[in-house]
């Protein structure tokens, strides 16, 4: 349980992680002296064992004089740290590297990749050409991880029943369809997930959210959340899918135990599901399973909405110590420490660098990267300006007048009314 705890609370913050500028006259080679003197203030939302176990102590051994000084924040006080703390170099999420772009807050990079030695080449070039994207054609900023999700699917069972596997690139719709081919009386279902979760999924699909921040409603009685309650409905009364409750602790699920054909989720499903049934069961653990990336918009097929960049590395604009901040993110940023850190049990992100991400079981990883970033997503729920548990108990709300539907205790609408009346009140809470 220990050991599942530290995935959850890493998948925790690096999930935080996920959530333009003026000309300096100070020059920045691209390849800097390793006996350089400096002080390095970065800013970070990690606390520090993490941080010196994945970056620090081997940044160390390759520049000795460089001294780090992690800089803690949270959102709520960022802007007051890096007034006070001045940090040389910013690890962002998302979000705040956009709003940083826009403050030209951070620093060009663009002229420092002409150097072939650095084999930029080697990021995923879809991640590099989203943040161009954004940067007005620059790039001010060097993320090392992402986060998306794939089409998880049982391979004995599409071969059992003679029913084509998923493809790349399949919509929501299309997922459902093909799970409708399983047939219920053997006791197989076609899909699985938490009820909740996938209503989740599906509005940030469809580029919707449960709370209008701006004039603090909640919107789950809307035509979009409607739409989406239909259908998941559907599949259950079909008996195509399964929308169990379980712990979030639970590893053996209905597609982990072979009674599901398919599941959607993020990369770190594997280590924190299929490989921990692995290293329990051992030989006995037969999951014969691969992967299609999906699900996609059926107006961008080649697009991920579930394509999440976190922690990207830029260089504050006022820093005095640009120099040491680069030969920092030129590490961070290399296939060395990919490899290196791709051999931790802990860690839950992929690469930027794809070729460093480990396969050791021959799926199809590429599943989870061949698929454009969708540049257009829409923005998350700052839950941090909500009341206090607001996510999870609106997600408990959902999960709870379902289940009403499911077992025939509440008609559709009238659990959508009690959704939206009991989320509401949740949301006036002071």
């Amino acid at each position: 349980m220990k050991k599942r705890l530290k995935i959850v609370l890493t998948i925790m913050v690096w999930s935080l992680l996920v959530v333009a500028c003026s000309p300096n006259k100070e020059t920045v080679k691209y390849e800097g002296d390793s006996e350089m003197t400096a002080t390095l203030k970065i800013l970070t939302i990690t606390d520090e064992r993490y941080f010196k176990e994945k970056y620090g102590d081997l940044f160390k051994v390759k520049y000795p004089n460089i001294e780090i000084q992690l800089v803690r924040y949270t959102p709520a006080n960022m802007d007051k740290v890096i007034k006070e703390e001045k940090p040389d170099l910013f690890i962002l999420s998302f979000e705040e590297y956009k709003e940083y772009l826009q403050k030209n807050r951070v620093y060009d990079l663009d002229a420092l990749f002409s150097n072939d030695a650095f084999q930029l080449e080697g990021i995923h070039p879809e991640i590099v050409n989203y943040l161009r994207q954004i940067g007005n054609g620059k790039l001010y900023g060097l993320p090392t991880e992402f986060m998306s999700k794939a089409v998880f699917y049982n391979k004995d069972l599409f071969d059992k029943y003679g029913i084509p596997y998923p493809q790349d690139g399949m919509t929501w719709e299309e997922i459902f369809q093909l799970a409708e081919r399983f047939p219920a009386e053997d006791g197989v279902y076609g899909f699985y997930k938490i009820f909740s979760d996938l209503v989740e999924d599906l509005a940030w699909s469809r580029g919707v959210n449960p709370i209008n921040t701006k004039e603090m409603k909640v919107t789950l009685d809307t035509a979009s959340y409607k739409e989406i309650f239909e259908m998941i409905w559907d599949a259950h009364e079909s008996k195509s899918a399964t929308f169990p409750e379980l712990d979030p602790f639970e590893v053996y699920d209905p597609f982990v135990t072979g009674k599901s054909a398919m599941t959607v989720d993020y990369n770190y499903y594997i280590k924190g599901h299929i490989n921990w049934a692995k290293a329990e069961q051992g030989n006995k653990f037969n999951l014969n399973w691969d992967l299609a990336s999906g699900p996609v918009k059926e107006s961008s097929r080649d697009t991920s909405p579930y394509f999440q960049i976190g922690g990207i590395y830029a260089i504050n604009a006022d820093s005095e110590q640009k120099q040491a901040a680069w030969e920092y993110i030129k590490f961070a940023s290399s296939e060395e420490l990919a490899r290196v850190n791709s051999k931790s049990l802990s860690h839950l992100g992929l690469f930027t660098r794809t070729n460093a991400i480990p396969n050791p079981d021959g799926k199809r990883m590429e599943a989870f990267y061949n698929l454009k970033p969708d540049v257009n997503t829409h923005s998350f729920v700052d839950y941090d300006l909500l009341p206090p548990r607001t996510y999870t108990n609106l997600k408990g709300i959902i999960g709870s007048e379902a289940k009403a539907v499911m077992v025939g205790a509440k008609t559709r609408d009238e659990a959508i009314e009690s959704m939206q009346e009991r989320g509401q009140r949740l949301l006036d809470e002071k």
